[in-house]
């Protein structure tokens, strides 16, 4: 589709996007990050409207991003993705969730470039809530639970089950998980 086109049409959607680019514009610093992980990867107006209107898993996070009281009421102009739920205090920047169905983030806190695909989950365990690092990678069906400490720089395979610390740099694969390669 051509850049012109595309713009028109985007521009058409931007009736329901009024509130969300009003609360964009206002929170801007809050969502900057997050927006250079999708769709044209820039901050701009044009991408929040992009990210928005295609990713369901980018609303999920827009909503936690600006908070509970403001995004209730225009949650019904745009709806998140149902089976995504995030209950964690912080995530920080540059979070990425991709294809986020049936995932549920309960985590201490979440440190800068997250990126998280479906059927995660970060839980409960003996000892609390995981506390993740920054550029952490959790791939599909992985579930972290407990009060461990998942190290910088790890990346976590597809289907693990960790419920131990994962040291810094590494990538970790199995049920249960093990450090299968140090980077």
């Amino acid at each position: 589709m051509n850049p012109l086109t595309q713009t028109l049409l985007l521009s058409a959607s931007t009736v329901r996007m009024l509130p969300h680019i009003v609360l964009f514009l206002m929170k801007r610093k809050a969502i900057a990050a997050d927006l250079q992980q999708v769709q044209d990867c820039r901050p701009t107006v044009l991408n929040f409207i992009k990210a928005c209107t295609r990713e369901r898993t980018f609303r999920n996070l827009f909503y936690y991003r600006i908070g509970e009281y403001l995004s209730a009421p225009i949650q019904w102009l745009l709806p998140p993705e149902r089976t995504l739920t995030i209950w964690c205090p912080s995530i920080g920047p540059g979070a990425h969730f991709e294809h986020n169905y049936a995932t549920y983030l309960n985590a201490e806190s979440i440190g800068s470039n997250f990126y998280c695909l479906q059927l995660v989950t970060l839980g409960n365990g003996k000892g609390g809530r995981p506390t993740i690092g920054d550029n952490v990678s959790i791939f599909t069906g992985a579930t972290i639970y407990g009060g461990i400490r998942i190290g910088n720089n790890v990346k976590i395979a597809a289907g693990s089950v960790v419920f131990h610390d994962v040291p810094d740099n590494c990538i970790v694969a199995g049920n249960p998980a093990v450090v299968v390669k140090t980077l």
